[in-house]
């Protein structure tokens, strides 16, 4: 889905990306062109709204390209999501931009205090992907008030003018999302701005947003994984085939017995890959129907997404032993894939806490 050229020119920037810790301006142009903040975005106003399937195939596209451009695509698309409930002139307002992009937090770590004119926010939220290029702010305040909505949850957009990034990501993986602290003091946003994410209006309508929101979300997060993992296992092919003279030196059979691991590995992923996309297909095509998902449905999706993911994990980490010592160097391609790996399935909705994944 993203052509040859693109995804060498992006790739050969990895390493410059990690160090700055953000997209390089290369990167965001190509996103802003073809409109890849903008998949759940609606097209009256300028968005490339797809399918969940065709959405969740080019996350699943981008994170092949590198780790950290996949990550923030398909966090920056997430973000579509607030067209359905922000009120409609501000959705036309920011959302229609070129370079669209909401960076935020669903954590209720600020309060919102109700004012005459709106309401004057504070608070503090980390993990807010996509900070330095972001063209609003969305986050979850507790509202402060003497009438019933006082004790109430509710989100505000804010633009960059009244947000502090503190530029505090320290991960070992994903580098480049800028995914920093923001703080918000004494701002005041007006009512226009305020919106509940847990009561849409579907001021702007499609299918994808009635999908239940949270199989969604782990659904977006594992295909994000899974573009990660495909980089992965093709890279240490690459590394394989360019050791094959070494590795089989005297009579050694690292070089066959790698390959033999890579092929093992990589063919349980390939089939949880295909369960995923079976079951994603198919509670699509009942969801389009008009068809409501029932809890099954919904469940198998949390579990087809966490398999996929756990494959992903693991077969790297099975592989990335019999690779060498090259493959440790920081700075080594394999060793950045593998640690945006890690970071992308360290999300709390992939970790399989309640060991569903030892039953597969």
């Amino acid at each position: 889905m993203i052509d040859k050229k693109t995804t060498e020119k992006i790739r050969s920037q990895a390493g410059y990306m990690e160090q700055k810790g953000r997209l390089s301006n290369e990167a965001l142009e190509y996103i802003y062109d073809k409109g890849l903040f903008k998949l759940f975005v609606p097209a009256e106003i300028g968005g490339s709204i797809k399918p969940l399937p065709e959405a969740l195939k080019i996350f699943e596209a981008a994170a092949h390209v590198d780790g950290s451009f996949g990550w923030v695509v398909q966090i920056g698309s997430g973000a579509g999501f607030f067209a359905t409930t922000i009120k409609p002139d501000q959705v036309r307002k920011y959302f229609s931009v070129r370079d669209f992009y909401i960076a935020g937090s669903e954590k209720a770590n600020g309060t919102a205090r109700k004012t005459d004119d709106g309401y004057m926010i504070n608070g503090t939220w980390r993990f807010c992907s996509g900070a330095d290029h972001a063209s609003l702010f969305t986050a979850s305040c507790i509202i402060e008030s003497n009438d019933t909505e006082n004790g109430s949850l509710y989100a505000f957009a804010f633009t960059p003018d009244q947000v502090t990034v503190e530029a505090d990501w320290n991960a070992f993986g994903l580098k480049a999302t800028s995914s920093h602290t923001i703080h918000v003091k004494d701002a005041l946003v007006p009512t226009k701005r305020r919106f509940d994410v847990s009561d849409p209006h579907f001021h702007f309508d499609h299918p994808v947003y009635h999908y239940p929101f949270t199989p969604f979300a782990v659904a977006n997060i594992a295909a994000t994984v899974m573009g990660v993992a495909s980089h992965f296992f093709e890279a240490a092919r690459n590394h394989i085939e360019s050791k094959k003279a070494r590795w089989s030196k005297n009579g050694s059979n690292h070089y066959a017995h790698t390959k033999k691991i890579l092929a093992e590995n990589e063919a349980d992923f390939l089939k949880s890959r295909a369960n995923f996309y079976e079951k994603i297909e198919s509670s699509w095509n009942n969801h389009s129907k008009g068809i409501p998902l029932t809890s099954k449905e919904m469940e198998t999706v949390f579990y087809q997404s966490k398999i996929v993911v756990h494959f992903a994990v693991t077969g790297a980490q099975t592989l990335i032993r019999y690779l060498g010592m090259d493959v440790v160097m920081a700075d080594h391609p394999l060793n950045r894939i593998y640690r945006d790996l890690h970071t992308a399935s360290q999300h709390g909705l992939l970790v399989d806490t309640e060991g569903e994944v030892n039953k597969f």
